[in-house]
């Protein structure tokens, strides 16, 4: 390497991407690089330079990394009148909840739901002896119950101050009582649910679905997530037995909902899938039937003014194969998928395992830039993992997928977000292999952070410099997990959301904290969120 040709400034980029570098490491890095400015020639530069860093150097088109600073976690709380200092929690102050979906808008006003803890509706429940337990009713914000629910529908918590404090969204007040009294004519916290999913549209309504594994019910809150709309529990009228509803909405009242029925509701079309694709443009009063989405797990995304929306799918629930994505310019509008605006499932990358829920997650912005990140289990579920990026410019058309995988270890359920000036962050749920002198990969005593990193402009090759958000793990490996090859103790997902402007980011994420009285080998699961500020 002829040492007159070589940038200081791309040399110091591409130095502190290779290594991780922290802060004060930067700081000689760059004290280094002026003293070899002043006294050093091409030699020693070579000699420094391994042959594929000195091949970064040459040929290098690696995006900056955003550095990122964190505020102090939060744990979303319960309401003080249903906090219960016997029943069983090690933080009963706070909301007992798994897989958290978060959701903003336009003003920063931040909208967080969770699965409720079925299990932890007190010492009985109704499906006795399916969950195990006594025969009886399941309680909420009930004295003496050991209950962790404040109402009857899944947690929604609300910020609206950027994620500053959190309280309970606008209609989900307390509702004690037990399920064979608890009705649905008040609405909101009275309709039974137990998890759902958040979106908002360019009038910044925010849409709230919440399912009951039978149907789903609609909670629409106006002014940008302050006022509660639907005066009763608004049915969807679907009958899919949903496990997880995806929702996407734009414009004024354009929404999708993709529903993952696992089988074929009785009320579709004759295809057979998975996933079901059903459309409103009404604010969810009424919905297209369902059309099947033929492949394996899935998400979709839509933009809040454009006319874009993107389904994310592996394409075929198998152990192999690819990821695909399906594009509708026209508001997803028309007949179904085969014959309405869709276009045709697109390649955008291999899978070379079947993951545990695997979800390849997709996300877009206002200007024509979408992304989808998966995770590959080439090594088994307890082998080490691979994560990849697919990221399209031009509104999907054309695409650049490369491997970001960052630890030697598994990282679980990543997640993606998009700004209007093309901010790209993502976030999972990681277990390092490395960390610690432990003998073997997935063995007891490992721990399981939190990880997030971004960039801007992303390009195929870009390196992630991923960090630990969260300085307390969000789960130890126990003897059990590690006999049964158990990965599950963070469930299905979590998810992240970015300001508009790229200067910040939010996390919803699950963390376990002392041992679940109701459920064997399990622990209590509370819904934290942390924000950071993007250093641009």
């Amino acid at each position: 390497m002829n040492f007159d040709l070589v940038d200081p400034f791309k040399f110091y980029k591409i130095v502190k991407n290779r290594f991780r570098l922290d802060t004060k490491f930067r700081l000689l890095l760059i004290i280094g690089i002026i003293g070899l400015l002043i006294s050093s020639t091409g030699g020693l530069f070579s000699y420094f330079l391994s042959d594929d860093l000195e091949e970064d150097l040459e040929n290098n088109n690696n995006s900056e990394n955003i550095d990122i600073i964190w505020e102090e976690t939060q744990f979303l709380p319960r309401h003080e009148e249903c906090v219960d200092d016997s029943n069983g929690q090690d933080l009963p102050e706070y909301g007992i909840g798994y897989e958290p979906s978060i959701s903003m808008t336009s003003n920063g006003n931040l909208f967080v739901t969770a699965h409720k803890d079925l299990r932890w509706g007190g010492e009985s429940n109704p499906f006795f002896p399916v969950l195990g337990g006594e025969p009886g009713p399941w309680y909420a914000c009930q004295s003496g119950q050991k209950t962790s629910w404040d109402y009857w529908a899944s947690w929604l918590w609300a910020s609206f101050d950027n994620g500053t404090t959190w309280q309970h969204g606008d209609g989900f007040e307390p509702t004690p009582g037990n399920s064979f009294t608890a009705n649905y004519i008040a609405g909101g916290s009275e309709c039974l649910g137990d998890e759902g999913d958040i979106s908002v549209d360019a009038e910044d309504n925010v849409y709230y679905l919440d399912t009951t594994l039978e149907d789903n019910w609609w909670h629409i809150l106006s002014s940008n997530g302050t006022e509660y709309e639907t005066l009763t529990c608004q049915r969807m009228n679907t009958m899919a037995a949903d496990d997880r509803p995806w929702v996407a909405a734009q414009g004024d009242g354009i929404i999708h909902y993709l529903g993952n029925s696992g089988a074929s509701p009785p009320e579709c079309t004759g295809d057979v899938g998975r996933y079901w694709y059903y459309h409103s443009e009404d604010g969810g009063l009424t919905f297209s039937q369902c059309y099947a989405v033929p492949g394996g797990w899935s998400t979709i995304a839509s933009q809040k003014h454009g006319s874009y929306v993107y389904i994310a799918q592996e394409d075929a629930d198998t152990a192999t194969g690819s990821i695909v994505i399906r594009t509708s310019g026209e508001f997803g509008r028309g007949t179904g998928l085969t014959d309405g605006s869709w276009s045709e499932p697109q390649e955008i990358g291999e899978r070379k395992g079947n993951c545990p829920e695997g979800y390849p997650v997709v996300n877009t912005n206002e200007i024509g830039t979408v992304a989808v990140v998966w995770a590959d289990c080439p090594n088994g579920g307890t082998g080490a993992w691979e994560m990849r990026l697919a990221i399209s410019y031009d509104y999907g058309d054309n695409w650049s997928t490369w491997d970001i995988s960052h630890i030697n270890g598994i990282q679980m359920y990543p997640f993606l977000s998009i700004s209007d000036n093309n901010v790209v962050a993502i976030a999972f749920y990681g277990l390092d292999f490395d960390e610690g002198d432990l003998e073997g990969d997935y063995v007891e005593g490992r721990k399981w952070h939190l990880y997030a990193a971004a960039i801007k402009d992303p390009k195929e090759g870009d390196l992630w410099d991923f960090r630990i958000v969260d300085p307390e793990p969000l789960h130890i490996v126990t003897a059990y997990e590690e006999l049964e090859g158990d990965t599950h103790a963070l469930h299905d997902f979590f998810e992240t959301v970015i300001s508009e402007d790229g200067s910040w980011i939010g996390i919803a994420y699950q963390t376990n904290i002392g041992i679940h009285p109701f459920e064997e080998n399990e622990e209590q699961r509370y819904i934290k969120f942390v924000k950071g500020e993007l250093l641009i």
